[in-house]
């Protein structure tokens, strides 16, 4: 009996995602939820008057510390967990996608691999050789078929 699962569709190989699950869960879900959070807290401590905010020091010390706050959160937000990215490839392209758009780049577009270290977890860099829609590095999270490819990768 003729296995038609691994076949290829319309003379293409199956696209495999390269990004964990994972990356749904910090892109998405932990930066709404801090900012949301970070940002009820600003907004109780300027809305509130100040006789109500029971503190033993003045309230606009804390105030400006807690629109500080949220600034460097933002901030710390963009440099890190928005560069995030969902990739997926074939053997002709990769598929970058941030969740509401995705852009695709033929392989002849990759410069260079990197695998970093950030926080315990493992980053990975596709570097473009020109930018594009999502800038010219593209991170993601490595997700369980990564090290699959990686190994097809490295011998081309």
């Amino acid at each position: 009996m003729l296995d038609t699962a691994q076949l290829p569709k319309n003379g293409h190989t199956k696209t495999i995602q390269l990004s964990s699950n994972a990356t749904l869960f910090w892109r998405v879900f932990i930066p709404i939820f801090i900012t949301v959070f970070i940002s009820g807290l600003v907004l109780a401590f300027i809305i509130i008057d100040e006789e109500n905010l029971y503190l033993s020091i003045p309230a606009l010390p804390v105030r400006i510390i807690a629109v500080i706050i949220w600034f460097v959160w933002l901030a710390i937000l963009k440099r890190t967990l928005w560069r995030l990215k969902r990739v997926d490839a074939d053997d002709n392209f990769m598929y970058v996608s941030d969740y509401w758009k995705t852009v695709r780049y033929p392989w002849q577009d990759l410069a260079s691999v990197e695998e970093k270290k950030r926080l315990n977890r493992q980053i990975v860099n596709f570097n473009l050789k020109q930018p594009g829609l999502f800038g010219q590095k593209i991170s993601f999270l490595p997700g369980s078929s990564y090290a699959d490819w990686k190994k097809q990768f490295d011998q081309l």
